[in-house]
């Protein structure tokens, strides 16, 4: 019984994100900052191909922060993660967006939207 408590807390304590440090080694973050002055690159609509699940996922920023909005779902934060260019949202899917950027105009173009074990692109409507 006492074994099942201290799984029971550990696996809690994992899924809740608490990490914990090793005596000499502190804890590598896993989100990374944004730069909120770069943030506007990101911001605008997005078109999926007809006959997607998403026809417009609709980016934008309030406060310092981006948001984004899958057709008239609502908006939800999409938090910065480690890899560039990559956010997660905080919708009950939890869908990763990774941005496509057009490396010579250093423009992003389009982006990839990731739940559920499927893919979806979209291009950006006037990079």
């Amino acid at each position: 019984m006492k074994k099942m408590v201290i799984t029971g807390l550990l696996l809690v304590a994992i899924t809740s994100g608490v990490m914990a440090q090793t005596q000499n080694q502190p804890a590598v973050p896993v989100v990374a900052t944004a730069d909120s002055a770069n943030l506007n690159a990101y911001t605008g609509t997005y078109t999926f191909p007809s006959g997607s699940p998403i026809q417009k996922f609709t980016v934008s920023t309030e406060k310092g922060e981006l948001y984004g909005e899958a057709d008239t779902f609502g908006k939800n934060k999409l938090v910065k993660q480690a890899k560039a260019d990559t956010y997660q949202s905080t919708s009950s899917y939890g869908s990763m967006i990774t941005f496509v950027k057009d490396v010579a105009n250093k423009t992003i173009t389009g982006l990839t939207l990731s739940a559920q074990g499927t893919e979806l692109v979209a291009k950006k409507e006037n990079p």
